[in-house]
C-alpha cells in the first residue's frame, strides 16, 4: 500500500472524472498489473480491474472503469522512466490516472511508502494551450517524416480542442498546420472542415 502524491496535472477538459481523479491525492494506493484500488482514510473510492492497453519502451498502459462505467487509462512508467521519476521525487513508483481520449485529462502521482517525505515541489499544471502546442509539434514532425496517419490524427485532435483554426495562429507553427488542413480538407469530416479557416 502507497500514498498518493501529484506532481502533474494536465487538463484540456474539466469533468467529473478528472476531478475524480485529482481527489486521489494523499489516498492510500494498491496498484497491480491486474487491479488498482484506492482508498482514503478507510472508505474505498475506487476499486478496478485492470486490463492491459499497450506497453511501449518507457510504459504500460492499462484500461480501468470508474463505478460509473466510465472507462479511463492507468498509466504506469518503466525502466528509465521509472527510474528517473524515483531519483526526482524519492519515491518508490509512480502512475497515471487519464481519460480514453488523450483530449481530456491526465493526473500524475508518484506512490510513497507512508513514512517517506517525496520531494514533490510545486505541482505543474499544464492544460489546453500546452496540449495545443505538443499537438502542433507532433504534426509538424509527423509531416516532415512522411507519418500521414500521425499527422491525420494529431490534427484531429487539435480540431477537437479548439472552435476554429484561427485560434492556432497564436502558436509557434500554427500557420503552417492551418495552411495544410485547407490542403488536405478531403480527410477531414464536414463538422471538422467548418472548423478550418
Amino acid at each position: 500500500m502507497y500514498k498518493a502524491s501529484i506532481f502533474q496535472k494536465n487538463i484540456t477538459r474539466n469533468s467529473n472524472e478528472s476531478e475524480k481523479a485529482i481527489e486521489f491525492e494523499n489516498c492510500e494506493v494498491d496498484i497491480s498489473n491486474k487491479h488498482l484500488r484506492i482508498t482514503k482514510n478507510g472508505t474505498e473510492l475506487l476499486n478496478s480491474e485492470l486490463k492491459l492497453l499497450e506497453e511501449d519502451i518507457s510504459t504500460i498502459s492499462y484500461l480501468g472503469k470508474y463505478s460509473n462505467g466510465i472507462e479511463f487509462r492507468v498509466i504506469r512508467p518503466t525502466y528509465f522512466s521509472l527510474t528517473h521519476l524515483k531519483n526526482r521525487f524519492d519515491c518508490e513508483t509512480a502512475f497515471s490516472v487519464a481519460s480514453v481520449d488523450p483530449s481530456g485529462y491526465a493526473i500524475h502521482f508518484i506512490l510513497s511508502k507512508t513514512n517517506q517525505n517525496p520531494n514533490i515541489g510545486k505541482v505543474v499544471e499544464k492544460g489546453k494551450k500546452e496540449q495545443i502546442q505538443r499537438l502542433i509539434d507532433g504534426s509538424i514532425m509527423a509531416l516532415q517524416t512522411n507519418l500521414q496517419s500521425n499527422f491525420i490524427d494529431y490534427s484531429k485532435r487539435i480540431l477537437s480542442l479548439v472552435s476554429d483554426t484561427i485560434e492556432l495562429s497564436e502558436y509557434v507553427n500554427g500557420n503552417q498546420i492551418i495552411e495544410v488542413m485547407k490542403g488536405n480538407r478531403h480527410i477531414y469530416t464536414e463538422t471538422e472542415n467548418q472548423q478550418i479557416k
